[in-house]
């Protein structure tokens, strides 16, 4: 009995070392399946990052560069070897133009703030150096690297737009060399269809008088839209001279208004001006400022209608100047109002009413504002009317040297 039980031991212990063993390889070999599933994909995230025409940094918590790939080594001028482990603020220079971005506003921080999770955009006028210290344009963008809800880190990808920048001044210049030497024959134009009807010049007849009048008119149209065209390009040029004086902005709108009567009266608009008592001068250049109240007021007084309401109000909140234009017009549509400011944008339901106009005012009024330090906004209700808000900071505007100012 004892050796037949010990056989049946020995089966058994066979049997289960057999299962555990089969089990065993069973288990290995999914598992080198596994590693080898694993070892494809990383290779494959490998090819992607190596291939990518933008470049590639990840940063840790410390800001310290963890990865490259090879298009951000191009760009920089550097090496994996002399990039990892360095601080991206130090050793990747930053600019907003000619000047250095503080630490606090560098995107990277911007994206890791404590207790937010950001995705921060970097555009217009932006630069990096590379190690060899030649500055080049970027269009950058820097997100949270999240794994199991903790943020782990920075990625940030970005290009090299020198092209773009290129392509944007060329396009830029040919519209200032177009719109200079369209003013001339439209002068002319303009010039000839005064002496047309002109009694000097002789008697026209009713046909001939409103042949005159439609050349005289579109005339206008076109060097309007000339003069808008030669302005939005000397602004992205950058060749605009800012000129401040003290200037009191209550005479200054009275002074825009003047030049708008006709229109008012035309269309008996009820137009109402106040502003804040002792409402402080301010240290603006007159012109680049009245061109922003020329276009609010004008588009105002545009697009109300007959026996309509504008109202204007200048009032100064801590250390702003704020102006505020309502009018009781069409109202822009909810779903287009994210095109406020782009060039050549007309809602569709001004379109059906004013024919006229060019779509570039609101872009060259935002162009001056922001290029004066302050800010504008808006609130518009189909058929209720728009209230446009600027502001301008109380201690004025820099004085910048230029080639030229606006028409």
């Amino acid at each position: 009995m004892a050796p037949t039980f010990l056989l049946l031991i020995l089966l058994f212990t066979f049997s289960i070392l057999s299962i555990v063993f089969i089990e065993l390889h069973r288990i290995l070999k999914n598992a080198d399946k596994l590693h080898e599933e694993l070892r494809e994909e990383r290779d494959i995230a490998k090819a992607i990052v190596a291939s990518m025409g933008e470049g590639l940094l990840v940063l840790d918590t410390d800001y310290k560069i963890k990865l490259i790939n090879p298009a951000a080594e191009k760009f920089l001028e550097t090496s994996v070897k002399e990039a990892v482990g360095q601080k991206w603020a130090e050793f990747g220079k930053a600019y907003i133009g000619d000047k250095p971005i503080p630490f606090n506003k560098r995107s990277a921080v911007i994206s890791l703030t404590k207790g937010t999770v950001k995705i921060t955009t970097i555009t217009d006028d932006h630069y990096y150096v590379t190690r060899s210290g030649r500055k080049f344009p970027v269009v950058a963008i820097t997100a949270p690297l999240v794994h199991n809800n903790q943020v782990i880190g920075i990625v940030k990808v970005f290009r090299d737009a020198t092209k773009e920048k290129d392509i944007d001044r060329m396009k830029t210049d040919f519209i200032s060399l177009a719109s200079h030497q369209l003013r001339t024959p439209l002068s002319a134009i303009k010039w000839f269809c005064e002496l047309l009807v002109d009694p000097k010049s002789g008697t026209l007849n009713p046909e001939q008088k409103e042949y005159s009048k439609n050349i005289a008119t579109s005339t206008e149209r076109m060097i309007d839209l000339v003069n808008s065209l030669l302005n939005i390009s000397r602004i992205e040029s950058g060749r605009i001279m800012v000129e401040p004086k003290s200037t009191r902005l209550l005479e200054l709108v009275k002074e825009i208004v003047s030049q708008l009567e006709k229109k008012i009266e035309t269309k008996k608009i009820k137009f109402i001006i106040s502003s804040h008592e002792k409402l402080p001068t301010v240290n603006i250049d007159p012109k680049l400022i009245g061109h922003v109240y020329m276009n609010l007021l004008d588009n105002a007084i545009k697009y109300t209608t007959e026996g309509g309401e504008i109202t204007v109000f200048i009032s100064k909140k801590d250390q702003e100047i704020i102006s505020q234009i309502t009018d009781s017009g069409y109202g822009i549509p909810k779903d287009e109002q994210n095109k406020m400011f782009q060039k050549f944008f007309r809602a569709t339901n001004i379109v059906r009413h004013e024919t006229e106009g060019t779509g570039l005012g609101l872009y060259l009024a935002k162009a001056i504002v922001e290029s004066s330090g302050g800010k504008i906004w808006y609130r518009s209700e189909e058929n209720k009317g728009t209230t446009f808000w600027f502001s301008l900071p109380v201690s004025g505007m820099k004085p910048k040297k230029g080639e030229v100012s606006l028409d």
